[in-house]
């Protein structure tokens, strides 16, 4: 799960956007833009284009009972789609699991199966090294249709021979503040982390734990945190020096016991070039703890709540 440091400086020689640890890169052709609202045209009478993207982990994956091998929990992945017109273009990188035997987009909320919808499977024979690019035709309008204007309800999966019933797997999440995403983007995960809460004053009288801040080490030494104590502004450090903040777009529930799932708006604080200046959007995904303590508490006393979570960081 690590890309040491000469392996990045090839990857980014090629016009990949990656991270150094624990990170995933997307080749810079894979996706192509659109505008603050998802679409994007370009000329008169161009055809609409909206690109989603979902983070995969094994433990997304829903067993089914008899059924075969499932989640592998060493593995993770990063996936863009670009549907523009009939035409899906998929762009997925892996690592820390075999090479996918096959690679669908299912339909089916989270937590529950969902039948295949579109097959990328014949497109995995043009895959290099741990990633694959390409296009296949859809013909069903209402399934592009609802693809686009929900995608939560559908989910990318990747399948390998040791896990044929889904080795990883992630929600779609619609792409909606980058105007070009040909440079792609990268998955940081979570080394450590800790939500950070403090009894404060509770509407209605007494007293309750609220958010303070965060403190945590993503893949590539990137450290995240609040830009100070109780701001309610998040931003990320890279050791370049490059550094943005984020404003909350959308949240999504993950769950009783898990922070909620992220859209954020991307503003470049730090250098002009490296890791994270060209970050536009930011999503925070496959959230794993984090909630704050219920109940009554101490005025002043501050708590860490460990926490997992995936930030996609998308490029312009």
């Amino acid at each position: 799960m690590v890309i040491d440091a000469t392996r990045r400086k090839s990857l980014v020689a090629a016009a990949i956007t990656v991270t150094a640890l624990g990170g995933i890169a997307v080749p810079a052709s894979a996706a192509t833009g659109h505008s603050s609202t998802g679409h994007s045209s370009t000329g008169h009478g161009a055809t609409t284009s909206v690109v989603l993207v979902a983070g995969l982990r094994g433990a997304n994956e829903v067993p089914v009972a008899g059924g075969p091998a499932v989640g592998d929990k060493d593995g993770a992945a990063l996936e863009f789609i670009r549907v523009k017109g009939d035409k899906v273009t998929v762009a997925v990188t892996w690592r820390g699991t075999g090479g996918p035997t096959d690679l669908h987009i299912h339909q089916g909320a989270k937590g529950t199966n969902g039948g295949v919808k579109i097959d990328f499977g014949k497109l995995l024979k043009t895959a290099k090294g741990h990633s694959v690019t390409g296009t296949v035709k859809v013909t069903d309008k209402a399934l592009l249709k609802q693809l686009t204007t929900d995608p939560g309800a559908f989910y990318a999966n990747l399948h390998t021979a040791e896990f044929p019933g889904g080795a990883l797997r992630g929600q779609l999440h619609t792409v909606t503040t980058v105007s070009d995403l040909k440079n792609g983007g990268f998955l940081a995960s979570v080394v450590t982390g800790k939500q950070i809460y403090e009894c404060k004053p509770a509407d209605g009288g007494g007293y309750a734990f609220a958010q303070r801040d965060v403190g945590a080490r993503l893949g590539g030494g990137i450290r995240h945190s609040f830009t100070a104590p109780n701001s309610g502004t998040p931003q990320w450090v890279a050791p370049d020096g490059t550094a943005v903040t984020g404003a909350v777009l959308t949240k999504t529930a993950n769950g009783t016991g898990n922070i909620p799932e992220l859209d954020l708006k991307a503003t470049r604080t730090g250098k002009k070039h490296g890791l994270l200046a060209r970050t536009g959007e930011i999503l925070r995904l496959n959230t794993v703890g984090g909630v704050a303590p219920a109940g009554t508490c101490t005025p002043g006393a501050v708590v860490g709540v460990p926490y997992r979570a995936d930030y996609v960081f998308v490029q312009h």
